[in-house]
C-alpha cells in the first residue's frame, strides 16, 4: 500500500501527518508527503511573481524536509515532493494518479473559522477527482 500525506504549511497539517504516519504504519504502508506551493504566474504582470513564488517554494520546501524528519522520528521513512501550482487540488490528484498511490490523507481546511460548509474546497476536490481512498482528517 502507497499513502500520500497531502499537507499544507498550517499547524493543523501536523495532525494529518500524525494520522498519515499512524496509517502507514498499521498497514505496513510506503507513506509520500505532498507539500504544494502556490504560482502567482498568471495573477498579473507588475508584482514580481517570479520572486515570489521562489518564496513560496523555499517555505514549502522547507515545511516537507520538517515534516519527513517527524516521520523518521516515529519510525517511518517518506519520500517527500514539493511541487507548485495554481490548484492544490489538481496538483494533489495528478501526482496521486502519476505514483499510483492507495490513500490520500488531508486535512479538512486549512483555515480557522465560522464556515458552514464542513469539508473546504482543496479536500472536496480531491475526495471528488482522486481515484483511490481519500481520508479527510477533521
Amino acid at each position: 500500500m502507497k499513502i500520500l500525506a497531502a499537507l499544507d504549511q498550517t499547524p493543523y497539517a501536523e495532525f494529518v501527518l500524525t494520522k498519515a504516519i499512524k496509517t502507514a504504519r498499521q498497514q505496513n504502508a510506503k507513506l509520500d508527503i505532498l507539500v504544494v506551493a502556490g504560482d502567482f504566474s498568471d495573477a498579473g504582470d507588475s508584482c514580481g511573481w517570479e520572486s515570489i513564488n521562489g518564496k513560496l517554494l523555499e517555505a514549502a520546501t522547507a515545511a516537507a524536509k520538517a515534516y519527513r524528519q517527524k516521520a523518521l522520528a516515529q519510525g517511518i521513512q517518506a519520500k517527500i515532493r514539493v511541487m507548485q501550482g495554481t490548484s492544490p487540488a489538481d496538483v494533489i490528484v495528478k501526482y496521486q494518479q502519476a505514483e499510483d498511490l492507495d490513500l490520500i490523507v488531508i486535512g479538512r481546511r486549512s483555515h480557522k473559522g465560522q464556515d458552514p460548509f464542513p469539508i473546504g474546497p482543496v479536500a472536496q476536490r480531491v475526495a471528488a477527482h482522486a481515484t483511490c481512498t481519500v481520508m479527510v482528517v477533521r
